[in-house]
Formats: C-alpha cells, structure tokens, sequence
C-alpha cells in the first residue's frame, strides 16, 4: 500500500512537471493553436523511452535517446515499486528526473507568466 501512495506522489509531480511545458508555451504566446501543437512534438518522445521495451535491447541511437530522455527514469521507478519492491536507487534516480525536468519547465512557466503580467 504505501508503494501505490508513492507511485502516486510521483507520477502526480511529474505530471505537473510535464504539463508546464504547456502553460509556457500559453503564457508566453498567447495563442490557443502554438499551445495545442506543442504536444504534437512531445508524443515521439513516449517511444525514445523503455516503455515498450527493455532499455537492454535497444541500441545505437535508440538506447542513446532512452538513455538521455527523463521519462526512461520514471518509468523505471515505476516498474520497482509495482513489480520489485523499494528499490531506492530507481525511485531516487524517478525523483531527480522529475526535480531536473520540472525545473526546467516550471521556471520556463513562472518566466513567462512574468513577462505576461508586466
């Protein structure tokens, strides 16, 4: 039980973090049309992750592109509390992915909701 609350926490933070990439995109343009083409470009990123398979089978540019796409760790932190137990070096390596990418994004969001206000 305590597991499924985490998954929970992790994947809620890093929802959070991926949809500022949106209220960037709607803060700082101001158009409906660049906020809903965004994610056109962000739905390939899904398959550059482990999602489909395991990152051991992947090579050349493909294990390249898993390797450096934050999504790979999030899923893998997934996978260890739903199927391995707590392994604490996939939930830590979840939890940076989501801290490095929303902060990224989140600061993307605040600096553009700033220069909308002012």
């Amino acid at each position: 039980m305590p597991g499924a609350v985490v998954l929970v926490i992790v994947t809620s933070l890093w929802g959070i973090a991926f949809s500022a990439i949106g209220f960037a995109v709607a803060l700082k343009s101001g158009n409906s049309q660049a906020t809903q083409s965004i994610w056109v470009l962000f739905i390939p990123f899904m398959f550059l992750t482990t999602a489909f398979g395991p990152q051991d089978a992947l090579t050349g540019w493909l294990e390249t592109a898993a390797t450096l796409n934050p999504m790979t760790y999030l899923l893998r932190g997934m996978r260890s509390l739903s199927m391995s137990g707590w392994d604490m070096s996939e939930i830590g390596l979840a939890l940076l992915a989501v801290a490095g990418l929303g902060s990224v994004t989140l600061t993307g969001a605040f600096l553009a909701m700033k220069s909308r206000v002012q």
